[in-house]
């Protein structure tokens, strides 16, 4: 019987260690989904290991790890044992990736970015959708690798990078509010940098009195090369001294260098004579045979006006759209201007157009620092020559060259209408793991307007010296009754029309915009500074008082005498001080309206020089 008893007993046992075998197998495949047991070890080891453990999770896993190589096929009870192990070591690490993940969700989702390129906005983006995934599968497959590269790119796309140097060079105005802002990019070496695409600019801005920086609409970004023209206005010294090899060399080096000149993009150049007189009657043209024309016809003679026709010529060349600079060749001297070389260099300060300066004749002049000082203000460049050749051509064509290699930003304004406000302008240049940036205080409300009222002045000195009244017609506001003598309509077509019949010629030499005050949506009031250059003959008999005085200190300096039949031709600098009343018509294009202060109310007249004519 015990033989029986200890049988039945063992069966027993078997059945029920068979049972618990067959229970827990039932478990484990329950947990491994049917799948093998090594085989979802396996697997489970690989995804926890790409998910980007912590050293003690590491520790953790490869202990489990390990356990596993004393198990055998069918030990399901220890299989069981490590399987749940796994599963909550599984839990608690992807509950510990979950929460970071959420965390790094919200923080880089919100961070500021505001040096992303588009491509880099959508890499960003594609980033937190991968990661917005994981959590919402519970799978963290690469969870290390993808929010590393996200922090990554946003820190990138946040932090303004070293290594370029990024200048702001012009603002062009005439088409506001969409702004033209030309910026130079040179490497560390001093090279321009021509390969930046659109996507590596950043532009802002902010108000100065307060405010952020607020990214703007950038519309479009060039090379000037690649699109745009670039206006050049040529200055030329046919003063007496440079009578003979001076003038001749640089009729020749002139010519050579219009060669360079893009004309089949748009390129436009002008030419200034200059001597007693200031010649302004030259245009800006692509015709270069015409130009080539009128440089050989050169002739030296008379005094050298240098610093009052740089200041004509700064002020000329800046109401053309686009890229604009001055180059002058001359020997340096100046006799006969009313300007200082401290007044070209205010004058080139504010207006930010590149000047270069070839000085020819002697090794040394004692206006070369003068000269030097004015090149460098107004961010161009003085060179000395005294004698031209090959080089004196490689010389205009790297100036050329790099005026052309200027990136053009397109961008519109915010707030337009708030015209007095000043801006701070930041632009960011960022391109193969280097940057730079540039920053420049403006008052864009106020340069619109101004470029405004240069374009009007000079529209008025074009109809002035001929005796029309073409070019101001559009500029002024023809809803003013043509007799309220207010009105700028009345005023200019008395004017131009031979108001002033002894004027020979006059010149805008100066102006700014002095005061905007806003009166409402549709009307500005501008004061503003203007200084004209005239020329004009008068008879001697008419001159009295103080003006008799200034034409009598002239005529002695000159060794000139005069009798009361004497016809004398002035040199008369004007400055005046209007205000103007402006209208924004249907169209949205402002003119000018009337006079709400007259210029001859305050005006100032003296006479700087004077040569009997007859």
């Amino acid at each position: 019987m015990k033989k029986v008893l200890i049988a039945v007993t063992f069966l027993t046992l078997s059945i029920s260690m068979t049972a618990c075998g067959f229970v827990d197998k039932g478990s484990l495949k329950k947990i491994t989904e049917g799948q093998e047991f090594n085989a979802w070890e396996m697997d489970l080891v690989e995804k926890l290991e790409s998910y980007g453990l912590e050293d003690n999770e590491k520790e953790r896993l490869q202990k489990i790890d390990t356990e596993c190589d004393d198990i055998g096929d069918n030990d399901y009870k220890n299989q069981l044992l490590i399987a749940k192990k796994l599963v909550k070591l599984t839990s608690q690490i992807e509950s510990r990736i979950e929460t970071s993940a959420k965390e790094l969700v919200e923080k880089l989702d919100n961070a500021d970015v505001p040096y992303a390129s588009e491509d880099e906005k959508k890499k960003l983006t594609e980033y937190s959708e991968n990661i917005s995934e994981m959590i919402k599968n519970h799978n963290f497959i690469n969870y290390k690798e993808v929010s590393e590269n996200w922090s990554k790119l946003v820190e990138y796309s946040s932090t303004k990078l070293t290594g370029l140097d990024v200048n702001i060079v012009q603002f062009d105005y005439t088409n506001y509010p969409t702004v033209r802002m030309y910026v130079d990019v040179k490497d560390s070496s001093g090279d321009v940098v021509t390969n930046l695409s659109p996507n590596m600019f950043y532009v802002s801005e902010k108000s100065v009195a307060n405010g952020d920086f607020q990214s703007v609409t950038i519309k479009n970004i060039s090379m000037l090369d690649q699109k745009d023209a670039l206006n050049i206005d040529m200055v030329a010294d046919t003063s007496a001294s440079m009578e003979g090899e001076r003038l001749g060399s640089a009729k020749t080096v002139m010519s050579t260098f219009l060669n360079t000149v893009q004309f089949n993009v748009g390129d436009k150049v002008k030419l200034t004579e200059f001597n007693s007189y200031i010649d302004k009657s030259g245009v800006f043209t692509s015709d270069v045979n015409a130009l080539n024309q009128k440089i050989f016809s050169y002739i030296a003679s008379g005094q050298t006006k240098l610093y009052d026709t740089l200041i004509y010529a700064v002020q000329d060349v800046s109401g053309i759209p686009g890229a604009k600079c001055v180059l002058a060749f001359t020997d340096g001297e100046d006799v006969g201007s009313y300007n200082s070389a401290n007044d070209v260099i205010n004058v080139v300060s504010a207006y930010k157009i590149p000047v270069y300066i070839v000085r020819i004749g002697d090794n040394y002049s004692a206006n070369d620092s003068d000269l030097i000082q004015i090149t460098s203000a107004s961010g161009g460049e003085f060179k000395y020559f005294n004698s031209f050749g090959m080089d004196m051509g490689n010389f205009y064509s790297s100036i050329y060259k790099g005026m052309k290699q200027y990136y053009e930003i397109e961008y519109e304004i915010p707030d337009p209408t708030n015209y007095t406000d000043k801006r701070d302008i930041s632009v960011y240049v960022k391109g193969d793991g280097v940057g730079g940036s540039a920053d420049m205080e403006t008052n864009s409300g106020n340069d619109f307007f101004n470029t405004l009222l240069g374009n009007f002045l000079r529209s008025y000195i074009e109809d002035m010296n001929a005796h029309s009244y073409n070019q101001m017609a559009s500029k002024i506001d023809d809803t003013v009754s043509p007799t309220d003598e207010t009105g700028l309509k009345y005023q200019m077509t008395k004017q131009v029309t031979g108001g002033f019949a002894n004027v020979v010629s006059e010149s805008l030499m100066s102006y700014n915009v002095s005061s905007i005050t806003v009166v409402d949506e549709n009307t500005i009031k501008l004061a503003t500074n203007e200084d004209y250059d005239v020329i004009l003959d008068r008879k001697y008999s008419s001159f009295t008082g103080d003006k008799l005085t200034q034409v009598n200190t002239t005529l002695y300096k000159n060794s000139w005498s005069a009798n009361a039949d004497s016809q004398i031709r002035i040199w008369e600098r004007v400055n005046q001080k209007p205000e103007y009343i402006l209208k924004k018509g249907s169209d949205g294009i402002w003119r000018f309206s009337q006079y709400s202060v007259d210029p001859g109310s305050n005006a100032t007249i003296a006479i700087y020089d004077a040569m009997v004519i007859y």
